[in-house]
């Protein structure tokens, strides 16, 4: 009987584990963002903007409120981390709403527009359900941090 609980037991817990992919696929790498000049840009060719560069990357709109509270926190870790590429990848509603919620935004860096609003390849690749987002890209394009809701030193380490 303790056999048939601990089988159990380990089967349950293997199903519970956490998608966490190390590079990205094609589908989501040819999702095509939009520039801030409107300019069409693919996910892959950002990350090709930054290759040979350890990556930070938020997911965010500029309409959520937690989104706007977490600039505080990527503003103080932009400052002890300034060796990073920088990349934004908003969710909004419209393009327009991007572009004027963008004027309130603190933080530098490339800043990119998903025009699927995390509906597309991308934010399904990503399992998109909450913003804001952070991930981390190393130089070779494989993902070091998956899934954080959080800015912290740990990141990167």
């Amino acid at each position: 009987m303790r056999i048939f609980f601990l089988l159990i037991t380990v089967v349950f817990l293997s199903s519970c584990a956490v998608f966490q992919p190390k590079e990205f696929t094609f589908e989501p790498l040819n999702e095509e963002l939009l520039t801030l000049d409107r300019k069409s840009i693919l996910f892959k060719e950002v990350l090709e903007k930054n290759k040979g560069k350890k990556t930070f990357v938020q997911i965010f709109a500029t309409y959520c409120p937690y989104s706007q509270r977490s600039f505080k926190d990527v503003l103080d870790f932009q400052k002890k981390n300034p060796e990073l590429a920088y990349i934004f990848l908003s969710v909004d509603h419209s393009y327009h709403d991007w572009k004027r919620g963008l004027e309130s935004i603190p933080v530098k860096g490339q800043h990119y527009y998903i025009q699927k609003k995390g509906k597309g390849t991308l934010g399904e690749f990503l399992n998109l359900k909450t913003i804001p987002r952070f991930l981390v890209i190393d130089e070779d394009r494989n993902i070091k941090v998956f899934k954080s809701s959080k800015v912290s030193d740990k990141l990167i380490r």
